[in-house]
């Protein structure tokens, strides 16, 4: 099965952050996505806009980032991700949210390995810049 990751930016979002996050998706997992969809929802700063280049460089073609003119919210920039996915799952990622390295692979085990279902979810482990 094919994997896409579907992920939203906007101009309050850190580039650290959304660099750790693109990191946690792609460098260091032991599954990487077919795919990652970053919308980007409305101008973004210059800090955010160098990250991008850096994981289109990184990532080549896997790396999707429609851009959206103005600011129009996370549930429309993730529906004008959705209409750029070509894999048959979809994993759900904030920019600002960072993945275990085997999170992809257990997930599509997971659903390999259990066909009737449709949704999968995972537990979460909040911290702070300090933590």
């Amino acid at each position: 099965m094919t994997l896409s990751v579907l992920m939203s930016v906007y101009h309050k979002e850190s580039g650290n952050n959304l660099d750790q996050a693109l990191e946690s998706i792609w460098t260091k997992q032991t599954l990487k996505p077919d795919q990652i969809v970053l919308v980007q929802d409305g101008p973004l700063t210059d800090e955010l806009y160098d990250v991008i280049d850096k994981y289109k460089k990184l990532c080549g073609y896997r790396l999707c980032s429609p851009v959206l003119e103005h600011n129009r919210g996370l549930v429309a920039a993730l529906n004008t991700g959705l209409e750029c996915i070509t894999s048959e799952l979809v994993a759900r990622m904030d920019s600002d949210d960072l993945s275990s390295s085997d999170r992809f692979e257990k997930q599509v085990k997971f659903m390999c390995d259990n066909p009737s279902i449709d949704v999968s979810s995972g537990s979460l482990q909040e911290f702070s810049e300090d933590n």
